[in-house]
């Protein structure tokens, strides 16, 4: 994983789910900016309910007036079934928004079934079990201390054993996360490895080599889990409202250490088209209250509460429009001959994971077991 996938133990304590697929009905123009919405339009949102959209209103207005907590990447995550966005809300739209404990609410909707006969893939090239690489130290989603050796790793067994349960494999964590991509996959020693964030591959050209290579060396499986970056300033600065990453060009970005980068050179938001600051977490907000940087960006689960941890939420605003989605993956070499088969199975087991439900319900496990740990 290296450090720049190592990032995870602080911000995932209360994420909830990640399913996909798209909403429907008719556009609205509305995303996570500050859309302020009429009287009328607002709605009573309460915590354990639904809510049906309605024009003007934003995901962080939801959130926000619903006392989500954990903010819009938490409503967010527990209606990634509706929403293909976190910046794209359509009229009509009903949100389910969770209870205090972390649950959905019950609703009249019968969550859809799985597939009659979930594929039973069993190429003939498959005659030996499968080899997974993990490592500690990135809980909730893999730590070997952890029950079933944390969600992640929970995910992954699971989406083996629904996308064809006579398929042998193990799990073995290897705390080097370096060697994963850079030797076990390569060598043929482990045939897939996870979780690891995938860049954005359509821009592998303005990539750094140690994260080009994600792209170029490796396939990946569908996502198993998401995170949603955020952008913040002071309100009222040059760059409150930007619409457009290019719109940063000349700022004074922190991002704190230890975090990945692959989304900003995506971006183009590199020296010396920025100047890049990395402090640890908390330095980053000081440095944004003095006039140091411009603007603070990480995930936005720990940044709302860092930003309200550090007293700020009243003279910092969101650049709602440039947050970005980050997915987490199961990796397998290109050099694999197998490597399609593979990925055939965990993408099956995977998706009946999701219609199941029983996705959602490793990812509350994972997270209190962290919380009460």
């Amino acid at each position: 994983m290296s450090k720049s996938n190592t990032y995870g133990t602080s911000i995932a304590k209360q994420r909830l789910s990640r399913l996909t697929s798209t909403g429907a009905s008719a556009l609205c123009a509305a995303s996570l900016g500050l859309v302020v919405a009429s009287t009328s339009q607002v709605h009573a949102q309460e915590q354990c309910s639904t809510y049906t959209i309605v024009r003007g209103d934003t995901l962080s207005q939801v959130a926000g007036r619903a006392n989500v907590r954990g903010g819009y990447q938490v409503l967010f995550n527990a209606n990634t079934d509706i929403l293909a966005s976190p910046n794209l809300l359509e009229v009509g739209q009903v949100l389910k928004i969770p209870c205090e404990d972390g649950s959905l609410p019950t609703t009249e909707t019968a969550a859809a079934a799985p597939a009659e006969s979930a594929p039973r893939l069993q190429p003939e090239s498959l005659d030996r079990p499968l080899r997974f690489v993990t490592a500690s130290g990135y809980a909730p989603f893999t730590e070997e201390s952890m029950d079933g050796g944390g969600m992640l790793t929970k995910m992954v067994r699971r989406s083996m054993e629904l996308g064809n349960p006579d398929q042998a494999f193990s799990i073995i964590f290897v705390n080097d996360w370096g060697s994963h991509l850079n030797d076990l996959l390569p060598s043929g020693a482990f045939d897939m490895a996870f979780p690891w964030f995938l860049p954005d591959c359509d821009k592998v050209e303005n990539l750094s080599a140690p994260n080009a290579f994600r792209c170029t060396d490796f396939n990946h499986s569908a996502p198993f889990y998401d995170a949603l970056v955020g952008y913040y300033t002071l309100a009222g600065s040059a760059y409150d409202g930007a619409t457009t990453y290019p719109e940063l060009f000349g700022a004074r970005l922190c991002r704190p250490e230890s975090w990945f980068t692959f989304d900003l050179e995506a971006e183009q938001l590199v020296d010396p088209t920025i100047s890049l600051v990395q402090v640890p977490q908390m330095e980053c907000w000081e440095l944004l209250r003095n006039g140091e940087v411009d603007i603070v960006t990480y995930d936005a689960l720990p940044a709302e509460e860092d930003l309200d941890n550090a007293g700020m939420k009243d003279v910092v605003a969101q650049i709602a429009n440039l947050t970005s989605q980050q997915t987490l993956h199961v990796f397998v070499s290109k050099n694999n001959p197998n490597g399609d088969a593979y990925m055939d199975i965990i993408n099956a087991g995977l998706e009946e994971l999701r219609l199941s439900g029983e996705w959602f319900e490793i990812v509350r496990e994972g997270i209190k077991e962290t919380v009460e740990n």
